[in-house]
């Protein structure tokens, strides 16, 4: 069995010009937030590209959460979010998916959306811009990133890159996003959550997507 090869990038908005930088990764799924609407992607390299998609965003907002393949067909599931921005779960393959870009009170809804979703999260990949590290714990009270990870331990999920790396929360020696793009503000934010007896690997875009983001490419091939 060949591994299914999954890219996680927000965008930083303006997808429509930067379509080209991620396509050369050469993924089976992509899953980019701070997406605008696809709608405006008229490049014939991208519609001709995409196979199959799904975007959500709320009315009023800009840029919301995309979900696109070249090989196979997205199949969304509803799941009620209470209003909380962004969650796109959906199935894809044999492989069971939740597309995350959290805004507003980022890990504090995660955790929240997780809780009220808990056995449907069994078996199932969440991937994407959490905006969150356990740095920042102190700021959540009760819903804080270590809960997160607390929460979905208990059916059996784990951040892929601690799994594969060893590295403890919160002390990452890599990056995911940059602020203000500099290389001297670094900082985790970006992830893959997967069933904790998968075969995988993660690996992440290189400096060169700081030019159009400020996030780098989540690169995660799971079997």
């Amino acid at each position: 069995m060949r591994y299914l090869k999954i890219v996680s990038w927000n965008c930083n908005g303006a997808f429509r010009n930067k379509f080209q930088y991620i396509q050369k990764l050469n993924a089976d799924l992509y899953i980019i937030e701070e997406c605008e609407n696809p709608e405006k992607i008229i490049r014939p390299e991208y519609l001709n590209y995409v196979k199959s998609s799904a975007y959500k965003c709320f009315k009023g907002d800009k840029k919301g959460l995309l979900v696109f393949s070249p090989v196979a067909t997205i199949n969304p599931v509803h799941w009620n979010d209470n209003r909380m921005r962004y969650y796109l779960p959906f199935n894809f393959l044999k492989h069971h998916f939740l597309g995350v870009w959290t805004k507003d009170n980022y890990i504090e809804d995660l955790y929240l959306y997780s809780s009220f979703n808990i056995q449907k999260l069994k078996n199932r990949y969440i991937i994407g811009d959490f905006n969150s590290n356990v740095m920042w714990d102190r700021k959540h009270g009760y819903r804080t990133h270590s809960d997160f990870n607390k929460l979905v331990s208990k059916v059996g999920l784990g951040s892929a890159y601690h799994m594969q790396t060893g590295d403890l929360f919160g002390q990452e020696k890599q990056a995911t996003f940059y602020l203000y793009r500099k290389p001297e503000k670094p900082y985790y934010i970006d992830y893959a959550y997967l069933p904790e007896k998968s075969t995988f690997n993660i690996t992440f875009g290189d400096s060169s997507f700081l030019q159009y983001s400020d996030h780098l490419p989540l690169i995660l091939n799971v079997k």
